[in-house]
């Protein structure tokens, strides 16, 4: 019985040194630079908050790092989650656009004078060039960029604004916000993309992938850690494609500045930023200094999922239940899409 037992087994064996086969060294070195390439690169960062501490934004940092290495098809969760967002975002920004450019807007409100451009060349050097905006579409880009903090206003009097993406409807309406306003080049600007590791990422997770499967084919034993690292690879493409148009750790906001201070500025807008106080800082304010426990204890407690959803952005009984069948249909999928991969993460560690 023990025998039979200890012939169906797979054998244990201690760390091995060089020798006819592969050595444990050789195992763990692409094992390990493929997970770690894997993980760093998925990680896109949001727009810290401005009064933020450096302290609390490395805590951050490394508790999603940590997330990404115990449990990465978490980090597919939350990029799944945030690329649904985005796409309704966008299709609510191009509406509430083309509804904003069909109307005729007064040439003295101040709700044109923002976003228009110069009505009549004020210079006889001018008349060759066109100052009409030529986008008027909202790019994927963008609406990543304002989902993940990265768009803000600066009245007159130094006060900055945070926008939330379920406030971009009222913003573009009023005429504050037009997709010419910052293009996707500046937004690649203020990010941080780095080609040498996303390209060193690819090539180590494809000749890893080739590796094991050319062992597998050749009927050669596979170690139950490259079986995992496999999961890896897995949950990196999908999270990577998620994040393909988003920006990575933009370090500031892009600010769109007013001629109007907080005090002055116009009803509609001043009762949306002032529902969300936070949201307000000032140029000259003072961070604050916190000890290590009480920072350690806030990134713990802080949820990872926003509940601020899209779907805030419909405003009126009549509209929300117009989309609210879409939006649990597309909610429905994306659960069982998350569930598969979760599912097929765990498989793949089970069977290593």
């Amino acid at each position: 019985m023990k025998g039979s037992l200890a012939s169906n087994s797979t054998a244990l064996v201690s760390w091995q040194l060089e020798g006819n086969g592969r050595s444990t060294w050789d195992i763990l070195w692409p094992c390990l630079t493929t997970i770690f390439a894997c993980t760093w690169t998925i990680l896109h960062f949001g727009v810290w908050p401005r009064n933020m501490s450096s302290r609390q934004i490395r805590l951050s940092q490394l508790r999603t790092a940590i997330l990404a290495i115990l449990a990465p098809e978490m980090i597919f969760l939350l990029a799944a989650e945030q690329l649904t967002d985005v796409k309704r975002v966008r299709e609510l920004c191009n509406a509430a656009q083309n509804e904003r450019d069909g109307e005729v807007a007064e040439p003295k409100s101040w709700l044109s004078r923002h976003p228009r451009p110069l009505d009549k060349p004020q210079d006889q050097h001018l008349h060759h060039i066109d100052l009409n905006p030529v986008n008027t579409e909202w790019s994927l880009s963008q609406c990543f960029c304002i989902v993940s903090n990265g768009l803000a206003v600066q009245t007159q009097d130094e006060w900055i604004y945070t926008i939330r993406y379920a406030e971009m409807k009222a913003f573009i309406q009023a005429g504050i916000f037009h997709p010419s306003d910052f293009r996707d080049q500046d937004i690649a600007d203020r990010a941080k993309a780095d080609p040498f590791a996303k390209g060193f990422a690819i090539l180590q997770s494809t000749w890893f992938l080739c590796n094991v499967i050319a062992r597998w084919v050749s009927a050669l034993p596979v170690s139950p850690i490259e079986v995992s690292t496999v999961a890896y690879v897995v949950c990196g493409i999908l999270t990577y494609a998620a994040y393909w148009h988003k920006p990575k750790n933009m370090g500031t906001s892009i600010k769109i500045y007013l001629r109007y201070t907080r005090a002055t500025l116009p009803a509609e807008i001043l009762r949306v930023t002032e529902s969300n106080p936070k949201g307000w800082v000032h140029l000259r304010a003072r961070i604050k200094n916190e000890g290590w426990l009480s920072l350690i204890w806030k990134t713990i407690k802080r949820p990872y999922i926003s509940t601020n959803g899209a779907a805030r952005m419909i405003t009126g009984d009549e509209e929300y239940n117009t989309h609210l069948a879409e939006v649990l249909r597309k909610r429905v999928l994306f659960i069982f899409m998350v569930t598969f991969v979760a599912s097929l993460f765990c498989a793949i560690h089970i069977a290593a």
